[in-house]
């Protein structure tokens, strides 16, 4: 049985709706599951300013190795999609499937174009700007060495070569990444196996009881496939 891998989003950690769910479906059917907080998240020691792409994906990295080293599915949620993409091109044989909630793969491209001219002033100026959060109190960072290193794992301008099954699951009144993003990293991937939900009336989070019967019933599906083969 593979270990299911949970893969937060960004200025996100593991205490969230979608990782409880899967931790409280995954111990009703004794599945084995982990999920940890990147560098300056969440319980995580370090510095949020300091987090790059890079570095948050050497922290799973590191997770993996320390307590998957087995078959593994990820479940990456926004720029947690990103990771598992980067985590299923660098170990193809370990990731038996992906599943992506929001999936946000190259999001600090969009990020750059909406930047405001007060924006682009504070990143030049202090090296970062923050932006309200329609999901916490706390405004959120963007420094620019997270938008510049990102720009070394971007994935879309390609064929992506994972050949395993994806399951994209994606709400239509998404404010923060469009669902066409979806569509078109199913494009992009090299699987033949790749299916994406569309709710319509879904947003960013997909948290509700509905979306998180969806996310397990989608997990539910893909473990079967994966242990029948």
């Amino acid at each position: 049985m593979p270990t299911i891998v949970f893969l937060p989003g960004y200025a996100s950690d593991m205490a969230g709706a979608k990782a409880d769910a899967i931790g409280t479906w995954a111990a009703r059917r004794s599945q084995a599951y982990v999920r940890f907080d990147y560098s300056g998240c969440g319980r995580s020691e370090g510095e949020f300013a300091h987090g790059t792409l890079g570095k948050w994906t050497a922290d799973a990295d590191a997770a993996i190795d320390a307590v998957a080293p087995g078959p593994i599915v990820l479940v990456g949620s926004s720029m947690g999609g990103w990771i598992a993409l980067l985590l299923a091109l660098a170990r193809p044989a370990q990731v038996l499937a992906l599943v992506g909630v929001a999936p946000a793969p190259d999001f600090t491209r969009a990020l750059v174009d909406t930047l405001t001219s007060d924006e682009r002033a504070h990143l030049a100026r202090a090296g970062g700007f923050e932006r309200p959060s329609p999901y916490s109190d706390t405004p959120t960072l963007y420094t620019r060495s997270f938008i510049d290193e990102a720009s070394h794992h971007l994935l879309l301008d390609r064929p992506i070569a994972y050949h395993g099954p994806v399951r994209l699951i994606h709400g239509q009144r998404d404010p923060d990444v469009p669902w066409q993003l979806s569509l078109e990293l199913a494009q992009r991937l090299a699987s033949g196996d790749v299916q994406v939900a569309l709710v319509k009336d879904g947003d960013h989070r997909l948290s509700r009881p509905c979306d998180l019967a969806l996310l397990t019933a989608t997990l539910e599906a893909l473990l079967s496939r994966c242990t029948a083969d």
